[in-house]
């Protein structure tokens, strides 16, 4: 319609345009006016094709946005999909009983491992092509099946996709809570070369409670798949990009040369953690990312209006129109898109015609124009003669005037033009002479190179200096006349690559400009580091004549740049490298004893009682401690060794297999072997810090590489297992890891778990060790001793869980058991016995005496029993008077209001200064064990034990013997004044029963005496 409207037009136009001719050949003006309203009408058409066009574009936008939201939210459709049928699946399959038996029967048949691994096969099945590994992992993450058999007896436990289900699984209170259902799907993780995609689900069993958890690793790539089966289903030229929440682009349907890299700048930071998160690949830069209008837009989209127009990297400069739709089941991205210039072929089809038909009109009104133009060239013809002739000097010349119209008009200005030409000769002459060279201009350009902030340089083509300007001299310490005819070479400090120098002088020989960094030396040797831009400078035939070079004092920020990188790669403190340099050097040692066959060992090193000296001394006593011992370290190993601190008190050293060159056989084990027993002498040795000598010890933990691990994680995972080890066996030793360690781990870990349920199962109960009066050997009391029976491990020692119970919180609940036991067996003894005056010793730990009203709590249960304080004595450790001491005395203070008796237990072992014995209000010191072991045998420990009674009872503290376990060691301490004894010289540790049995026994043979 808008063509057969825009045709009526320009007939029209053509018509009136005739006619206005042949009537106004006289009146050029009026002829004017027609041709005028042609052009007119012209424009008109040409408007309204664009119009056409206009509105023929926006609806194929609109058709266009609707398919290609329609397509996006199919895609989305399709992965939600995905994501959500397995994890359904993974729900389903986690409930079969087979799997259920197969866990809380632990394989016995008819559920052995063979019948289950091929039930995981058939599930894998499913979706073979697309799935690595089916698994079941037990409760406490170990993989105990797989149909991946490699990854059998892998530790999941530190997994996301584990963490996640067994917090879900946690109960929130004391009695069993059942879980219910909980299932999880990972993020895209890169692991091995492969993009993976995990899918996980609880394992309960008939009661609710987690016993295990399946897992499924998919092959990432099976979303390329999907997108592939409906790849072009918008139009020609379309695609479809998948983002994840770090943009990382996960699917790239036009370019898969950009799969798995990231869209949108990451700083470094934050892109190294994804990395070591595995949420990117290794190799993953920010080399590839899309235009920033691009990212803005994507993030701007939402559900009601999804539509954004944009460009694509690597996609030149074509627009793309595109629909952009989040995932429901994850927090990933869609976009669609297709070329605008496909689904607006149309449009350009009908401009084109459009156009086409007014340029025909167009040449139609040329040749009328002209035909007409014909009738009107007479006048002008002549007075083009009489131009002619005043441009050949005649300015006599006049032109005739044959009509009042534009020509005639136009002839009176040509005569009136002759009158001035003279006088316009006359002015051009004094311009061209006002005109001269500014030689001001180039004083000024002088001036601003010559007071340049930054060096300037002019060489000839061969390289010789012609100008230097005084910046230039003010950096390098040249006078202007020592450079002037010298080679640039006069600079150079030979630290300069040659190569660098060789792809200069290639580029400005070429006739191009060239930049770079050079490390060059100043006239007194100094060095520095100069930006440099060395341009050729060309004539008015594009020839070089001479080269610019513009150079800028970089030292500072180079010198800077040098500091943060130390920063960051080195341990502030020690000086030493920090744990990401460590394992970065790890992972080098392992490339090179890979390629050459060799060993590493990795020794995991922790000071023995550390803790004490920053407790005693304070904390810069502590770190004056770890640069000293740093030092020592240092000064053990070898040159191409490595000492660094991970934190803390812990250090790793690195020991590598190199070639001696000589006929040195000696086996590496036995390298490690002796160079450890050299670094626990070297550490041995006494310090002095803060002007007070002492000894620490270490222990150590050594993993050596391949056998124990080909990842710096693993083998310093498995060394710190190994140093664990050492510590347990008494520390000041060195252990060497092996894989049965891996299973005492998993033990402490199970042991763990069980004590968190031991408490509520009544798996706890107490024994009595007797304290005997020195003098009369009568029973006065007994220290209560926790023991713990489980079901399944039997009798776990207190060294094992009560280290676990002080860590994890749970001895609060524990000791608050404890002391109403206690007490209550307390009541039993004094109502059963003659003696009203029997006492209990309870160990009270440091978690116990920081919690909120202990005192209030001990008050209530005594009153609750009936009991006065006499039949209550609370054993306090050296280590807790450590700490806030004001509050500590004002506690021990109301203990002694309350008739409590205290004791220092464990006393000697630690660094606390005797002056404590003054300032803390206790009745008794307990003599530890080891002092005692060795009184009729080793001389030293004799004056050690006289010398703690001796300040004991000058304090008016009375004393009880521990680990008495021999006549000769009884008498020892008898004849020193020991008030109390307690050991298995009087009695072993007994249950309650048995020791009123005791009590009993005791005072009946005391009676017949």
């Amino acid at each position: 319609m808008l063509l057969e409207v825009a045709g009526g037009l320009v007939v029209s136009g053509i018509v009136l345009m005739v006619v206005g001719i042949f009537i106004a050949r006289q009146y050029t003006l009026r002829a004017k006016l027609v041709t005028a309203f042609l052009i007119i009408v012209l424009v008109s058409l040409s408007v309204l094709a664009v119009l056409n066009s206009y509105l023929m574009s926006e609806s194929l936008t609109e058709g266009a946005n609707k398919a290609l939201n329609s397509a996006a939210r199919n895609y989305a459709e399709r992965i939600d999909q995905f994501n959500r049928q397995n994890e359904h699946f993974l729900k389903t399959e986690a409930s079969l009983p087979a799997i259920i038996w197969f866990l809380t029967r632990k394989a016995e048949p008819p559920f052995n491992r063979q019948t289950l691994l091929e039930i995981l096969r058939a599930l894998k099945s499913r979706q073979d092509t697309a799935i690595y590994s089916y698994a079941i992992l037990n409760a406490q993450g170990i993989n105990i099946l797989d149909t991946d058999s490699s990854n059998i007896g892998i530790d999941e436990s530190e997994h996301p996709y584990f963490h996640q289900l067994t917090d879900a699984a946690r109960p929130t209170r004391r009695e069993t809570v059942s879980s219910g259902a909980a299932s999880y799907r990972s993020p895209i993780i890169f692991e091995n070369d492969r993009s993976v995609i995990i899918f996980s689900s609880v394992i309960n069993d008939l009661s609710g409670k987690m016993i295990g958890v399946l897992r499924a690793k998919y092959d990432a790539l099976i979303f390329g798949t999907l997108f592939s089966r409906t790849k072009g289903m918008v139009g020609r030229g379309s695609f479809a990009v998948l983002l994840d929440e770090n943009n990382l682009r996960l699917v790239h349907g036009r370019r898969n040369d950009l799969k798995y890299t990231l869209a949108s700048e990451l700083s470094e930071e934050k892109l190294q953690s994804l990395i070591e998160l595995k949420r990117v690949p290794m190799n993953a830069t920010g080399a590839f990312i899309e235009y920033t209008e691009w990212t803005n837009k994507v993030k701007t989209a939402s559900f009601s209006n999804p539509i954004i127009e944009t460009r694509f990297y690597g996609l030149g400069t074509s627009q793309f129109l595109s629909a952009v739709v989040n995932l429901e089941t994850a927090p990933w991205t869609i976009i669609v898109s297709i070329p605008e210039d496909v689904f607006l072929e149309p449009v350009v089809e009908q401009t084109q015609s459009a156009f086409l038909l007014v340029a025909l009109i167009v040449s139609l009104v040329v040749l009328i124009v002209m035909a007409a133009t014909q009738l009107l060239l007479g006048p002008v013809r002549r007075l083009t003669q009489v131009v002619r002739n005043i441009a050949d000097g005649d300015l006599q010349a006049k032109a005739h005037i044959e009509a009042n119209d534009e020509i005639g008009s136009l002839a009176g200005a040509f005569n009136d033009m002759t009158q001035n030409i003279a006088k316009l000769i006359i002015d051009l002459e004094d311009e061209a002479g006002s005109h001269k060279l500014t030689a001001e201009n180039l004083n000024k350009l002088s001036q601003a190179i010559e007071q340049s902030p930054v060096s300037v340089m002019i060489t000839d083509l061969k390289g010789t200096i012609e100008y230097v300007n005084p910046q230039l001299c003010k950096i390098t310490g040249y006078k202007l006349e020592e450079l002037i005819g010298q080679n640039p070479r006069i600079l150079k400090s030979g630290h300069t690559a040659e190569i660098q120098f060789k792809n200069m002088w290639n580029a400005i020989t070429s006739g191009q400009s060239w930049t770079g960094e050079l490390y060059n030396k100043k006239k007194n040797g100094d060095l520095f580091w100069e930006n440099v831009t060395v341009s050729p400078i060309k004539n008015k035939e594009d020839v070089s004549t001479h080269y610019l070079a513009i150079k800028e004092d970089i030292s500072l920020r180079k010198d800077y740049e040098e500091r943060l990188l130390y920063q960051a790669s080195y341990d502030k403190l020690t000086d030493l490298p920090n744990r990401s340099l460590a394992y970065d050097r790890v992972q080098q040692a392992i490339a090179n004893a890979i390629r050459e066959e060799r060993h590493i060992a990795v020794l995991y090193m922790d000071f023995d009682h550390f803790k004490n000296i920053n407790d005693t001394l304070g904390h810069e006593a502590g770190d004056e401690f770890l640069r000293y011992m740093a030092g020592r370290l240092k000064g053990c190993v070898r040159d191409f060794d490595t000492v660094a601190r991970l934190g803390g008190d812990e250090f790793l050293i690195m020991l590598v297999d190199i070639d001696h060159g000589d006929n040195n056989t000696e086996p590496f084990a036995d390298v490690v072997r002796r160079k450890t027993e050299e670094i626990l002498k070297l550490v041995a040795k006494p310090c002095v810090i803060h002007d007070m000598e002492f000894s620490v010890t270490a222990s150590v933990g050594i993993a050596v590489f391949p056998q124990d691990g080909d990842d710096p994680y693993v083998l310093l995972r498995n060394a710190d297992t190994a140093m664990y080890r050492s510590k347990r066996k008494g520390r000041n030793t060195y252990e060497v890891f092996t894989p049965e360690m891996g299973d005492v781990v998993m033990k402490r870990v199970e042991i763990d778990n069980k004590l968190r349920h031991a408490l509520e199962n009544d798996e706890f109960y107490l024994k009595y060790q007797a304290l005997m009066d020195a003098d009369s050997q009568k029973i006065v009391g007994a220290e209560a001793l926790i023991r713990w029976n489980d079901k399944e491990l039997g009798e776990v020692s207190p060294d094992e869980f009560v280290p676990l119970a002080e860590e994890s919180g749970l001895i609060v609940d524990i000791g608050d058991w404890v002391l109403d036991t206690a007490l209550s067996n307390v009541k039993k003894w004094r109502d059963s016995s003659d003696d009203k005056d029997l006492y209990v010793a309870i160990n009270l730990s440091s978690r116990e005496f920081r919690g909120k009203d202990i005192v209030k709590n001990i008050a209530d249960k005594l009153k609750h029993y009936d009991l006065p304080g006499t039949s209550l004595e609370l054993e306090i450790t050296e280590r807790l008077l450590m700490k806030d001491v004001p509050h500590v005395i004002a506690i021990l203070n109301q203990f002694k209001e309350m008739g409590i008796r205290l004791s220092i237990d464990d006393f000697g072992t630690g660094y606390s200064s005797l002056s404590y014995l003054k300032r803390f209000p206790f009745d008794v010191l307990k003599i530890d064990k080891s002092f005692i072991d060795d009184i009729g045998e080793d001389e030293e420990d004799a004056a050690l034990c006289d010398a703690i009674i001796a300040m004991a009872h000058s304090l008016g503290l009375s004393i009880i013997g521990e680990g008495v376990e021999t006549k000769e060691q009884f008498k020892f301490l008898d004849k020193r004044g020991v008030e109390t004894i307690q050991g298995y010289y009087v009695s072993e540790p007994m249950v309650n029963d048995e020791f009123m049995k005791f009590i009993a026994i005791s005072e009946w043979t005391e009676s017949t005496m």
